[in-house]
């Protein structure tokens, strides 16, 4: 550019450069047509306002445009589509001078990311709560197969128990059953009340039915006892040695009598006494008396016989005899 002599540059128009062909001279204007406007081939773009990139313009861009923004570096993050643009996005020098640089580090978001850089949002689901949630469903699982197993393995041990107990109760039952029943010894031994007129009797010994009274069948008793050598005898059958008591029941209206008690064919020195207990004077009313006396017996069969002896009273009525097991008195 040339001084004109104003003092002022020559063609000091700024956007001249706008109007420069390739070769870098200004094209004149063209003439214009009466009656036609003035239209202009180049379009005019404010400072600072950035146009779409032509093929015939620089890459660069030129003055007045905005300049490209420097590469990012490594590994940072790329803003997204929409997004407000981060301090690293801004335009070179939009950093005002003498201002603190602030770091490109950004806090995630509140819903917090997942590892490799994906930042998690709103709609992340909760994989923590899905694995307790998880971990919750295989303890039942675990808790209801222990249950089950418990089950069947404390049946097979009830069923085990008991048969161990039914072998051991087999194992311990008596094999002879009849060893469990109780003995006859366990009871006292008692023998029925015999009629002394089934007896055998020797020495003028006879039955009578002459005074009515009698407990024995039919009211028939052992009369004509006080003849000299008169006896009954009576084979008894115990179940063990031991003590047992003889009774005897009779009918005295007279005076006290005595007869020899004789056990197995030996006689006892002590007589056996049939006293008239009730002052009877009536055979028929003498019936209420009876007498015993303490022997000793073995087991089995054992012969016990009553006889009158010489010089003793022996007027009595034999009714009955008896034999229990034992030293008792009634």
């Amino acid at each position: 550019m040339t001084a004109g002599n104003d003092g002022t540059p020559e063609n000091d128009d700024p956007f001249a450069y706008l109007y420069r062909s390739e070769g870098g001279e200004q094209q004149e204007p063209e003439a214009l047509q009466p009656g036609t406007p003035r239209t202009s081939h180049h379009q005019v773009t404010r400072v600072g306002e950035r146009r779409p990139p032509q093929q015939s313009q620089s890459p660069t861009g030129g003055y007045g445009y905005p300049q490209p923004s420097p590469p990012s570096s490594y590994g940072a993050p790329q803003p997204q589509y929409g997004a407000e643009p981060t301090q690293q996005t801004q335009q070179y020098g939009a950093q005002p001078y003498g201002q603190p640089q602030q770091s490109s580090y950004e806090a995630p978001p509140p819903g917090g990311g997942h590892r490799g850089g994906h930042q998690g949002g709103p709609d992340t689901p909760n994989r923590k709560g899905l694995l307790i949630a998880a971990i919750a469903v295989v303890a039942v699982v675990a808790v209801v197969i222990a249950f089950a197993m418990t089950n069947s393995s404390g049946d097979s041990g009830n069923q085990a128990d008991s048969k161990q107990t039914t072998s051991a109760a087999a194992s311990t039952a008596p094999s002879d059953q009849t060893s469990s029943t109780p003995s006859a010894s366990a009871t006292p031994f008692s023998s029925a009340k015999v009629d002394a007129a089934t007896l055998v009797l020797s020495g003028g010994a006879q039955t009578s039915t002459e005074w009515s009274g009698a407990d024995a069948s039919g009211g028939t008793y052992v009369d004509h006892m006080g003849t000299v050598g008169a006896a009954v005898t009576w084979t008894v059958t115990v179940p063990e040695d031991g003590s047992y008591t003889f009774f005897i029941s009779y009918g005295n209206a007279g005076a006290d009598a005595n007869l020899t008690l004789a056990i197995n064919g030996t006689p006892r020195t002590d007589p056996v006494n049939l006293k008239n207990y009730g002052n009877y004077t009536a055979w028929d009313k003498a019936w209420s008396n009876h007498t015993y006396s303490w022997v000793d017996l073995k087991k089995g069969a054992n012969v016990l016989s009553l006889t009158c002896m010489p010089n003793t009273n022996c007027g009595v009525n034999l009714d009955q005899v008896w034999l229990k097991q034992g030293q008792v008195t009634e």
